[in-house]
């Protein structure tokens, strides 16, 4: 996962199409425009809160067990099941990133 990171962070985009240019490269190789002088740019890591990876894990459980449980439940039931860890996830976010 790091290594993903790393390569996304150090290779150049094209300003027009966003497509990747190597640091040697003159021009785009997908829309052709000539590629102006880099500028290391910083991403901003955003932190992931412990709630986060929680509620992460209990929609992983849940829905183990929607597809292996031989007791199905109501589609309302799942449903709501489901909206409440997305916006348990939402909020812990925004607090994690509110805090940083």
């Amino acid at each position: 996962m790091v290594r993903v990171i790393a390569l996304n962070v150090d290779m150049g985009r094209c300003v027009y199409c966003y497509s990747v240019i190597a640091r040697h490269e003159d021009s785009c190789y997908v829309c052709g425009d000539s590629v102006p002088n880099q500028t290391k740019v910083a991403v901003e890591r955003r932190p992931v809160s412990g709630w986060t990876n929680t509620v992460f894990i209990a929609s992983l459980a849940f829905t183990a067990y929607c597809f292996l449980s031989a007791h199905k439940l109501s589609l309302p039931t799942t449903l709501a099941i489901s909206s409440m860890l997305l916006l348990m996830r939402i909020l812990a976010e925004r607090l994690a990133n509110r805090k940083s």
